[in-house]
């Protein structure tokens, strides 16, 4: 920086201050000061993700059949077995009276020796099919938790295959994100993640549960889930990032009390040969209390993290 771009700078910082520039006779403030030293660090890999239910399913139907009634709706607390839709089953329930009417018949024979074994069995056979695609005209729950989505809509048809619900238990979460595989050694089951959840507001630790073997040739990327302990509560598909520690790198990290801002720009006093000189820096990452500078000062020089008094270039200053 020029002598006339500093000049600049000094009369921008010093803009609304009655006093910019210390008399040559004023006492010194007494100041507290820290030696900036190169520390390691942990280099941290920030990727996004979606959060998801650990216990998640997707309801089908098995038979194709119209829709008569949806009794439950998005966010309703759901028990294994509960009904969550019915089916038309006439044609159903038909095809099983008959089937049954077939089997009792051919089992009176059987008992009187009028019928072979072979028809009996026969018979066993499509009474059983017929009762269990007659069950398929309900379509239950599979398990504790909630209706996340619900796809359908009585007067609908039903088909196999055809998502009609969305269930999960919203107990357990996880955040499912997609690492680059140059990381992929720094990435295990069990490994720490600290993760944000930006819609919560909320920090929560995490652990690595699942690794996908396998990456996307495309993305050059595997998926790797994460178990959340959560504080706040989660829901799926709210996004999430995840702090993965991939490594250790150097840098030079002061305690936040020494960093200034005025207007846009940030700075810090040096204190060198008894005085305070103002220095523009640039930030970098926070880690705790924190922050690293990537510019404007050097290792070994002391930085005023506290004075007894406001603090202007050129100040004189008595460190404690």
């Amino acid at each position: 920086m020029n002598r006339t771009l500093f000049l600049v700078v000094l009369l921008a910082v010093g803009c609304g201050s009655k006093e910019s520039v210390p008399p040559a006779d004023a006492p010194p403030i007494k100041a507290q000061a820290v030696a900036v030293q190169p520390q390691k660090v942990p280099e941290i890999y920030e990727v996004i993700g979606t959060v998801r239910p650990k216990v998640g399913a997707t309801v089908s139907a098995k038979v194709m059949a119209t829709i008569l009634e949806v009794p439950v709706k998005p966010g309703d607390a759901i028990k294994a077995g509960d009904i969550l839709a019915k089916l038309d089953d006439r044609d159903m329930r038909a095809a099983f009276e008959r089937a049954q009417a077939d089997y009792d018949r051919y089992k009176k024979l059987l008992e009187h020796g009028a019928a072979p074994v072979a028809d009996f069995q026969t018979a066993e056979e499509h009474y059983r099919v017929a009762k269990t695609a007659l069950s398929y005209a309900t379509i239950t729950a599979p398990f504790d938790g909630i209706v996340a989505e619900k796809f359908c809509d009585a007067g609908d048809m039903a088909a196999p295959g055809k998502p009609l619900f969305s269930v999960e238990q919203p107990t357990d979460y996880r955040l499912e994100a997609n690492i680059p595989d140059r990381f992929g050694s720094a990435v295990a089951v069990g490994t720490p993640v600290h993760v944000i959840v930006d819609a919560v507001g909320g920090e929560c630790d995490a652990t690595v549960g699942e690794v996908a073997p396998a990456g996307d040739p495309s993305s050059r990327s595997f998926l790797v889930k994460v178990d959340l302990h959560r504080r706040k509560p989660l829901k799926s598909g709210m996004f999430g990032r995840a702090q993965i520690v991939v490594g250790e790198r150097t840098g030079l990290f002061v305690p936040k009390t020494a960093v200034h801002e005025r207007g846009q720009l940030t700075f810090v006093f040096v204190a060198h040969d008894g005085r305070a000189q103002m220095r523009l820096v640039k930030l970098g990452k926070t880690v705790g209390d924190k922050t690293e500078l990537l510019s404007g000062v050097e290792a070994g020089e002391r930085l005023v993290t506290s004075a007894a008094g406001e603090l202007t270039d050129g100040q004189r200053v008595e460190v404690q």
